[in-house]
């Protein structure tokens, strides 16, 4: 009786035990992601400049202590946050890419989507983080091959998106999938030196009519659904 009593309590003492871990584990998990979302709202409205683990750490509402344990130099934080800010935005073109049917309504769809993300907060972070490491060697060697891998990812999603509405991934059509993404990003970065909405509805009007011509010469004009032409000017 006695040993079944300690075999039990033994057992007890090991599902507290996971239970704890399990806890820990989730408790740093919050904290990391907490910490995450304020470099991502730090990038966002202050630029790459003014991120610091410091700054970070108190924007978050943890401890420096806490910050140190989960990242210990600038450097792992930055990397941390274009995984982050990357898989966000991948969630989020999840979702919405999901509410249209595999065909070429879904693939207009995510072209469209492309200014969208550039312009959310965790696009202008990766963004920032661009063009800081331009001028920053050390974060520029960390984050390059991630930024390089997280383009290539990109471009296979529109491809394969591209392949289910019956469209050949070309050169040409690799080539409109990075004008697109080149021409949103600087549109993105442009609306803080020169908000002029005349001059996005230009842009997006002439890639949409790319598209439509991409479209037009794959699978035929018919199938092709052109802008509305955009007005005189004044």
């Amino acid at each position: 009786m006695a040993d079944t009593a300690r075999t039990m309590n033994d057992k007890g003492g090991d599902a507290q035990s996971r239970r704890d871990r399990r806890k820990n584990a989730e408790r740093s998990a919050a904290t990391r992601k907490q910490i995450l979302e304020a470099t991502v709202q730090c990038l966002d409205a202050s630029g790459y400049g003014a991120v610091t683990n410091i700054r970070v750490a108190d924007l978050a509402g943890v401890s420096r202590g806490a910050m140190m344990h989960h990242f210990s130099t600038r450097q792992a934080l930055v990397i941390a946050t274009v995984e982050h800010a990357y898989e966000t935005l991948n969630q989020y073109r999840a979702v919405e890419v999901a509410k249209s049917p595999p065909g070429l309504d879904r693939y207009r769809l995510i072209m469209d989507l492309s200014l969208v993300t550039q312009r959310m907060p965790e696009g202008m972070a990766l963004n920032e983080i661009r063009i800081g490491s331009r001028s920053d060697p050390e974060i520029r060697d960390a984050v390059t091959p991630m930024m390089s891998a997280i383009s290539e990812d990109y471009v296979r999603m529109v491809s394969r998106i591209a392949r289910e509405a019956g469209l050949k991934a070309t050169r040409e059509l690799h080539g409109l999938t990075g004008t697109v993404a080149m021409a949103t990003r600087a549109l993105a970065i442009n609306t803080f030196t020169y908000p002029s909405p005349r001059v996005g509805d230009n842009v997006s009007w002439t890639l949409q009519t790319m598209r439509e011509d991409l479209i037009a010469r794959q699978l035929g004009k018919d199938r092709a659904k052109y802008p509305p032409p955009l007005p005189e000017n004044d």
